[in-house]
Order: structure tokens, then C-alpha cells, then sequence
């Protein structure tokens, strides 16, 4: 595994950094496909139907993930609740949480509606449904990318403080 996927190993078991662009990526895919029924054409909708299952869906196994990820990182942080960046943890949880729930809400909604045929009398509800659910997924991931890029959590220590010597770091390259 080493070898052939060398980023995977080196996380340790902690499958949240692989698994997070998904349902950001299919929320606001649902959105943006919502936005082209409702301005463009209604079979869009199709497609942002199916963007916001997967999207729940991979919300529903990325979240866990989150929980195993905060667990290993306050395991290996001897300073715990007073570690820097630690209530962003806190944020960042909740935005997703409120993210996933009304994932799981509207798209229990959206089946009900399209079951019935009542997509056009329900569209702007959806779409503002969308709207809710991206800009919680977008605080959310913000949360998410000041802890690692400010906080530096999850992030080896060991890397950022010494130099690497090895053939990478000889290989030329240019920007």
C-alpha cells in the first residue's frame, strides 16, 4: 500500500481528508443543477436529484469519519481542549452536523415531491432549501480549512519542522 498509494499510508487510518470533497462537491453540484431547472429547463432537476442523494449519502459516511479524525488528533495533543484551533473543531462539527441533517431532510423531501409530481409548485422551496444547505456546507468547510491551514491540525509536526533528505527534495523543478 506504501508504494502504490503513499498519501493514504501516511494518514494512519484517518479517511476524513479523502472522503470530505465529496459531499461538498455534490451539494453544490445540486444546487447549481437546481438553479438551471428552475432559470433553464426542468430536467436539470434530474440531475440535481441525484446530487443531492449522493451528496447525503457521502455526507453520511463522511461524518463519522470527522468524529475518528478529532478523536486521534485530541489523542495526540497533549494540551487537549486548550490546544490552538481546538473550539474551530467545535464550529466546524456543528456546520457539517446542521449539514448532514438537512442533507437527509431535504432530500427525504425532494423524493416526496418528485413521487407526486409536484417538482413545479415545490421548486423554489427546493432551491432555497439548496441554498441553506451550500452556504452551511461552505462555513462549514471554512472551518475546516483553518484548522488545517491555520492550526495545522492533523498535520505532522515533524514534517514542517525539519529538512527532508531524500530524492524528492533533490529533484529539480521549476515554478
Amino acid at each position: 500500500m506504501e508504494t502504490l498509494l503513499p498519501g493514504i499510508a501516511v494518514l494512519n487510518g484517518n479517511m476524513h481528508p479523502l472522503l470530505i470533497h465529496f459531499p461538498i462537491a455534490f451539494f453544490l453540484g445540486a444546487l447549481a443543477m437546481e438553479g438551471l431547472a428552475v432559470l433553464h429547463h426542468e430536467k436539470f432537476h434530474l440531475v440535481a436529484t441525484w446530487m443531492l442523494y449522493l451528496g447525503t449519502l457521502m455526507a453520511i459516511i463522511t461524518l463519522p469519519t470527522g468524529f475518528i479524525a478529532a478523536n486521534m488528533v485530541a489523542a495526540q495533543d497533549p494540551r487537549g481542549h486548550d490546544a490552538p484551533g481546538h473550539q474551530v473543531i467545535h464550529y466546524h462539527r456543528n456546520f457539517m452536523m446542521a449539514a448532514t441533517l438537512l442533507g437527509i431532510l431535504l432530500s427525504m423531501y425532494v423524493f416526496l415531491i418528485n413521487q407526486k409530481g409536484k417538482w413545479r409548485s415545490h421548486r423554489f422551496g427546493l432551491l432555497f432549501g439548496l441554498v441553506v444547505l451550500s452556504v452551511l456546507v461552505a462555513l462549514g468547510a471554512d472551518r475546516g480549512a483553518r484548522l488545517v491551514f491555520e492550526f495545522g491540525t492533523g498535520i505532522n509536526p515533524n514534517v514542517i519542522t525539519k529538512s527532508h533528505d531524500n530524492a524528492d527534495a533533490k529533484m529539480p523543478h521549476s515554478h
